[in-house]
């Protein structure tokens, strides 16, 4: 127990151990996805508040010049169109605050503006300076070389009526940028300014207006004017709304001097956080606007605090490595139990498959085990010698091609004992003195049982076929073999009942043929002899009277004779339906002991299906055993190692073909034309009629029988019989 202690101890360490690695990993792992993901989606919404902005940049300048097109396209400044077009375009652009015209005044034209001014606004009117980035206070402008004046501004506000008047060219504010704009005649932004009663930040994008139409670039004198777009700076870093963007964004803009250095123009401040979460790390994005009138540089931050950080995903990931090693740690102790028992499982199998192989070599019974396509998976030696075959001809093959169970005697088609277990699903045991037919013609008489296998779910897998030779045991079973002896007893005289009526009919039939000419002449003789008598006056009574005995006696031997024939051939045919290859199986058991005697070897090439046919077992046994018999006989004079004879099975279409074949010396040309006639014989004391009698039964259940000469090798009988239709019909249902 100690031992086992420490281990369980040592391996609860090892747990715990591996458990803060795998943590730590995931842990980093999760860090450094979730600083990804977080700097991913600032990354997105910094280049979407950038593209914001830099839209409403490029807008600012559009504006500006489709009013620098629109008043090109006049002779002389219209300050109507201009105004119209203005309330036209400042509510499609929200960060437009207003637009604005600064007329240029010179001491030329001074006086002119002035009473225009007067004119338009009903009252003295004065050109003024104004103090916009120290006390903002109003106060008049003295005469000067140039003045831009404001002169328009839309929309109309109230609140910027003191503007009017205002020399924006003379606040330092404005001076430097106005007066580039007006040596370069290009669009020149101001610095950032406080818009009067707390209007908030904005500045000027201002685009001056040539007196020459053509817009060519002079002296500062030659403009007619400034435009000016007043863009208020939180609506130009105004988020967009229809997008989710993080909360926490500090957006700063930048001014790009000509010597390359970054002025702050305005910056939009984060919303006040009151979260208590410390901040990680701050993440920063610069972008640089493409537009030369608005030389800005945008800078996108924020601050990125522990909240931000999805928690949840890192408790989740690590109760997930937490039952994941649980679930390890588990399954690694189940498998060691498993393999534990797996050994000893193994060991107790191991035992039992030897024990189990050696009962199967010891026993005397042959044990063949088939699977669900009837293939042999297994046989032992005794089944292989039963067989006579190796074990590597017999395995994987199908068991009708190796052997075959055939029923003794059978008198009709009965189904194999294996196909029956398979049917049934339950034991069959073997009939008596069933033969096993070889598939090199051995024949053994075997006896035991086919029983069914049978997988966990009930589904059968297989059968095993138990097999015992009969041949060391015929000698101790007397009973058996006196009931054997009784049945093979009442056959033969069954057999020989029919062989007689058939003999008695061929006989009848060739008595009848001969006698009855010449009784017909005798009476027709006797009859003239009476005729002629008649004429005679001294005939003798007697000789009149015994000539017509022996006409009514000639009438009388016919009369019996057709009775006679009437009798044998009224027999009434008992076809039932049999099988080719069991009839052979029942022949061959009947002239075992003459073949034996005579030293002569049987090889039986039987089709491995079923031959179906109907005909009476009984008379095509008596066909089959005459064709025997005439091979014996051909066989008499040959040596004793040339002494075969060949039964071969087979289907060709709808037929069934039996053939007998023998190794003699074959049939003279002239004896095989009249081979079948009645009386027709080659053998010194036979009556002719054998043949004759075959062909009468074959021909009888719609079959033909021939015999031929195959060259070196004998002669060959050769039975075709049509098949059952109705078998085949439920064979081809089955499939």
């Amino acid at each position: 127990m100690g031992v086992l202690e420490k281990v369980r101890k040592l391996g609860g360490r090892f747990f715990v151990l591996i458990w803060l690695l795998c943590a730590a990993v995931v842990g980093a792992q999760w860090a450094l996805a979730e600083f990804r993901r977080i700097q991913d989606v600032f990354e997105l919404a910094a280049h979407q508040v950038y593209g914001s902005v830099a839209r409403r940049v490029d807008q600012n300048e559009s504006v500006l010049s489709a009013i620098d097109a629109l008043l090109v396209s006049r002779e002389q400044f219209d300050v109507a169109a201009l105004s119209a077009f203005s309330r036209e375009m400042l509510p499609r652009y929200p960060q437009l605050y207003a637009i604005e015209f600064y007329r240029s005044v010179t001491p030329e034209n001074r006086a002119e503006f002035l009473a225009e001014m007067s004119a338009r606004f009903g009252q003295s009117f004065y050109i003024r300076d104004y103090d916009i980035a120290g006390r903002r206070d109003w106060r008049p402008a003295p005469p000067r070389a140039q003045s831009l004046v404001v002169s328009m501004i839309e929309p109309d506000i109230p609140a910027a009526s003191p503007v009017y008047g205002y020399d924006v060219l003379a606040d330092p504010l404005f001076a430097r940028d106005l007066r580039r704009a007006l040596e370069t005649g290009q669009k020149v932004s101001s610095r950032p300014f406080a818009l009067y009663e707390g209007g908030g930040l904005a500045y000027v994008l201002m685009q001056p207006l040539r007196s020459d139409r053509a817009g060519r670039v002079g002296s500062r004198h030659d403009v007619s004017g400034v435009v000016g777009l007043v863009v208020l700076c939180d609506r130009m870093l105004q988020l967009p709304s229809e997008q989710l963007l993080p909360a926490g964004l500090e957006l700063t803009v930048r001014l790009r001097e000509d010597n390359g250095r970054l002025t702050p123009f305005f910056r939009r401040a984060a919303p006040v956080d009151d979260r208590w979460w410390p901040v990680l790390t701050r993440l920063e994005m610069r972008s640089v606007m493409s537009s030369e009138a608005q030389p800005f540089v945008l800078d996108v931050a924020r601050d990125v605090r522990l909240d931000d950080l999805q928690l949840w995903q890192l408790l989740l990931r690590e109760v997930f490595v937490l039952l994941l090693l649980c679930s390890g740690w588990l399954i690694y102790s189940q498998r060691q139990a498993l393999r534990n028992e797996r050994v000893r499982a193994d060991e107790a199998l191991f035992v039992q498959s030897e024990r189990a192989s050696v009962t199967l070599n010891a026993i005397h019974d042959g044990v063949v085990i088939l699977r669900q396509d009837r293939t042999i998976e297994m046989a032992n030696p005794i089944a292989l010698r039963l067989v006579d075959m190796p074990a590597d001809e017999v395995l994987g093959q199908p068991c009708h091609e190796v052997f075959r169970l055939l029923g003794e005697l059978a008198a009709e088609l009965a189904e194999d004992p294996i196909s029956e277990c398979f049917r049934t699903h339950a034991p069959v045991e073997l009939p008596e003195r069933m033969q096993l037919t070889t598939a090199r013609g051995k024949v053994n008489f075997v006896e035991g049982g086919v029983a069914p296998l049978f997988s966990r779910e009930g589904d059968l897998i297989g059968v095993v076929c138990a097999l015992r030779d009969m041949g060391p045991l015929r000698q101790r079973t007397a009973a058996a073999l006196e009931a054997s002896e009784a049945r093979v007893k009442e056959h033969l005289e069954k057999l020989s009942h029919v062989a007689r009526l058939h003999t008695m009919g061929e006989m009848a039939s060739g008595i009848a043929h001969e006698l009855n000419q010449p009784l017909t002449a005798i009476s027709n003789y006797c009859q003239a002899s009476i005729q002629m008598l008649e004429g005679v006056e001294d005939a003798p009574p007697q000789v009149n009277s015994a000539l017509k005995l022996a006409v009514a006696q000639a009438s009388r031997a016919g009369e019996i004779i057709k009775r006679l024939r009437a009798l044998v051939s009224k027999r009434a045919i008992e076809a039932r339906l049999i099988d080719i290859n069991q009839v052979v199986g029942n022949c061959m058991f009947l002239a075992e002991y003459d073949l034996r005697e005579r030293g002569i070897e049987v090889v039986q090439l039987l089709s491995g299906y079923s031959i179906p046919v109907m005909a009476d077992s009984i008379q095509l046994e008596q066909v089959v055993l005459n064709l025997l018999s005439n091979a014996m006989d051909a066989l008499k004079d040959e040596p004793m190692m040339k002494r075969h004879v060949i039964v071969h099975t087979r289907r060709e279409g709808k037929k069934g073909i039996l053939e007998v074949r023998d190794t003699g010396r074959g049939i003279s040309p002239d004896a095989l034309e009249v081979l079948f006639h009645p009386f027709y014989s080659t053998k010194p004391h036979g009556m002719g009629l054998g043949l004759s009698i075959c062909q009468t039964i074959v021909e009888q259940y719609g079959g033909l029988i021939s015999a031929e000469n195959i060259p070196a090798s004998g002669a060959c009988f050769r039975i075709e019989l049509p098949l059952s239709l109705l078998e085949e019909r439920e064979r081809h249902a089955a499939l």
